[in-house]
């Protein structure tokens, strides 16, 4: 493939690999995901949890479970990010406690990563542990008829795959928010990561929640309130990924929100998700208390 032959949009390989290269765009993503580590494992030291529940036989596909405490309340599934082959659960756990103090069940999922497994895999897999904690959440104190999801990156895609017409049965969730998702793959089929997730043309196309909106036949189609955000330091791209989702759903006469974050980047915004001060944050816990749509 010659590198400097326009592949997307206006850009061609070199570009569409810098557009994508999060850790190479903030200088500091190191220091950052060390300190999500740290407060995760302070998380784990002073909340209770239920910790490694399995959903599978593969020791990925797992939940931790942090219970809030108060039966019958709402449940946040949550999705790490790293672009579908890195990290796991255990580094989201920093923010179950901004959703515990508002009496709200924290689950943190795992699933198997590529190359091992598929993005198709990975997508079964998250629709089988939201099949898991709906089953068995009650057991931990959340009500299964009140279950929403959220995801960072890769796991913004996921959540709004889940979220969408190829996702979980209609009604099974309340509502999705995607920080900083990857809603388009074609893109990511032709930069850099596709080197490990071997994406096709099909299963980018198949993958895609703006495309599967987009081409949505379905007049009586209800889809959960999808709320979106991305931060002002990501690049077009993403801007872009947000932009057109929203737009679709839109489309589609959907319900949708779109958070901006001013000066925050691809790691940055996840922090926004769980400061209990920031509108992201209390947008998401409005979605979940107190619904508008």
């Amino acid at each position: 493939m010659d590198r400097d032959m326009t592949l997307f949009n206006s850009y061609d390989r070199a570009g569409l690999d810098r557009e994508y290269d999060n850790r190479a765009k903030v200088a500091n993503s190191a220091e950052v995901s060390a300190r999500w580590e740290a407060a995760s494992a302070d998380v784990r030291k002073q909340f209770s949890a239920d910790l490694d529940q399995p959903y599978g036989d593969h020791p990925r596909q797992c939940v931790d479970v942090f219970p809030a405490g108060k039966r019958d309340g709402p449940v946040l599934i949550f999705i790490h990010g790293g672009y579908w082959h890195m990290r796991d659960k255990s580094i989201a756990h920093f923010l179950a406690p901004t959703f515990i103090a508002a009496d709200i069940n924290f689950v943190s999922v795992g699933y198997r990563l590529c190359p091992e497994v598929t993005v198709a895999d990975i997508a079964d897999d998250i629709r089988a542990a939201i099949a898991w904690v709906k089953d068995n959440i009650s057991r931990f104190g959340g009500n299964p008829g009140r279950l929403y999801l959220a995801g960072h990156s890769a796991g913004g895609h996921l959540s709004a795959l889940m979220g969408g017409p190829a996702g979980v049965p209609a009604g099974t969730l309340k509502g999705i928010c995607s920080v900083s998702g990857l809603h388009d793959l074609e893109p990511i089929r032709l930069c850099y990561l596709n080197d490990v997730l071997s994406l096709s043309e099909k299963d980018a196309a198949a993958l895609s929640p703006i495309r599967l909106v987009r081409e949505a036949t379905d007049a009586g189609m209800r889809l959960p309130p999808h709320l979106l955000t991305v931060g002002s330091l990501e690049g077009p791209e993403y801007l872009r990924q947000r932009d057109e989702l929203a737009g679709a759903l839109r489309e589609k006469r959907q319900p949708v929100e779109c958070i901006d974050l001013p000066d925050r980047d691809h790691f940055t915004a996840l922090e926004a998700f769980g400061d209990p001060h920031h509108p992201l944050c209390l947008a998401m816990l409005r979605l979940i208390l107190a619904p508008s749509f």
